[in-house]
């Protein structure tokens, strides 16, 4: 984005903002600077600073008519925008703290603004530099419990499930999210696929496995149909932000309601491509990290599953659990070989090997998919033996 269409979107934000209190003040003040926040692959992103106090700072967001990832070859939904306003104020108010604050949109414009986080990194950076503090993982796995729980049908009448349903009926990203986590990774002329040459063995497991198709197509079905809860719908870990021990989560574009276990199930396997870059490629000063790692996933996996059991069966915690194994196993395989990338394994070939055999094992569990807590948790201990890798 060049510097005249920032001072556009500018311009816009103060047209469309009447009487702007508190930190939106300094938008109609004229003196700011504007600059591209850089990295997102869906929507463009600036930040407005006053040049007289800068800590003064809002973030605005505003969605093209496509993504500017794949360009004008695919068009999107520019509702896109809308829908993750709603979300960060869902999440706001379920969670207060946990997400940037929101603080105004205008959905014919496509702009919304909030707060800006101008002192966190991205967690995937500090993940990558073995950096990430313990409370920060357990920061997630609160919010994440705390937003499944108070927006399940378990727990909301009828109608205002309904209304929530209705209210987060993203069907654009919706229909991308099926695309991109369950169509094109399984299919191998898909022009969209990637991967390194390290993982071309492993490809005919994807590919020519009935047991593969057969449990993605499942899980591409229950993603579509099954409403349990609100998802954040893509929570890895560049949608989080880190400062110390506190965590903010960003970047719901893809936001519905959805299985409960495709968060989970993302979540984790998004801790995993941390987990085996640092077992196979320690740092220097981080050589433990790893383990570190197993820690926080096993105390994310019993904190949830613990908490979500309150309001579940044991019945629904069994399709719970079996569930988010399939779906760690499906964002492994996408991220690894489809649009995905996966800047943690980058150049790390044993690592990247070793997680998508992992990831193959995981859809292809069959009988023996974990039910219970123990089970799952054991599951995933599995990874550290030797013949796992």
């Amino acid at each position: 984005m060049n510097g005249s269409c920032r001072e556009k979107l500018h311009l816009l934000v103060i047209r469309c903002l009447p009487s702007p209190p508190g930190k939106l003040e300094l938008l109609h003040s004229g003196d700011t600077e504007v600059s591209e926040v850089t990295g997102g692959n869906l929507n463009d992103i600036i930040r407005i600073v006053s040049r007289t106090d800068p800590s003064t700072s809002v973030i605005l967001k505003h969605a093209g008519l496509y993504t500017k990832i794949f360009g004008p070859e695919y068009p999107l939904s520019p509702a896109r925008n809308t829908f993750e306003y709603r979300a960060l104020r869902k999440f706001h108010q379920i969670c207060p703290g946990s997400v940037p604050e929101p603080y105004f949109c205008n959905e014919h414009e496509r702009i919304f603004l909030m707060e800006d986080l101008f002192d966190y990194k991205d967690m995937q950076t500090e993940m990558i530099s073995g950096k990430v503090e313990r409370d920060v993982f357990r920061e997630i796995a609160g919010f994440l419990l705390r937003v499944h729980r108070s927006t399940h049908r378990k727990t909301m009448s009828n109608e205002s499930f309904t209304e929530l349903v209705n209210d987060f009926r993203n069907d654009g990203m919706l229909g991308l999210g099926e695309q991109y986590f369950f169509i094109k990774p399984f299919l191998e002329e898909d022009p969209s696929n990637r991967h390194s040459e390290a993982v071309d063995h492993l490809l005919p497991a994807i590919y020519e496995d009935r047991r593969v198709l057969d449990r993605a197509e499942g899980l591409r079905q229950k993603y579509l149909r099954q409403k349990d809860c609100l998802l954040h719908g893509d929570l890895h870990m560049c949608a989080v932000m880190v400062n110390g021990s506190s965590a903010k989560i960003i970047d719901p574009e893809f936001v519905t309601v959805g299985p409960a276990a495709f968060d989970l199930g993302v979540l984790i396997a998004n801790y995993l491509f941390s987990y085996y870059a640092h077992s196979y490629y320690p740092l220097q000063d981080s050589q433990e990290f790893h383990k570190t790692l197993m820690d926080a996933i096993t105390e994310t996996v019993e904190t949830y599953i613990g908490g979500m059991a309150s309001i579940l069966n044991e019945d629904e915690i069994g399709g719970l659990i079996e569930d988010t194994t399939g779906y760690i196993g499906c964002e492994i395989i996408r991220r690894i070989c489809g649009v995905g990338y996966v800047t943690e394994l980058e150049g790390r070939p044993l690592a990247e090997i070793a997680c998508l055999k992992f990831g193959l094992d995981l859809v292809t569990s069959g009988k023996e998919r974990p039910r219970a807590l123990r089970g799952l948790v054991s599951y995933l201990e599995r990874i550290d033996e030797p013949n796992v890798h």
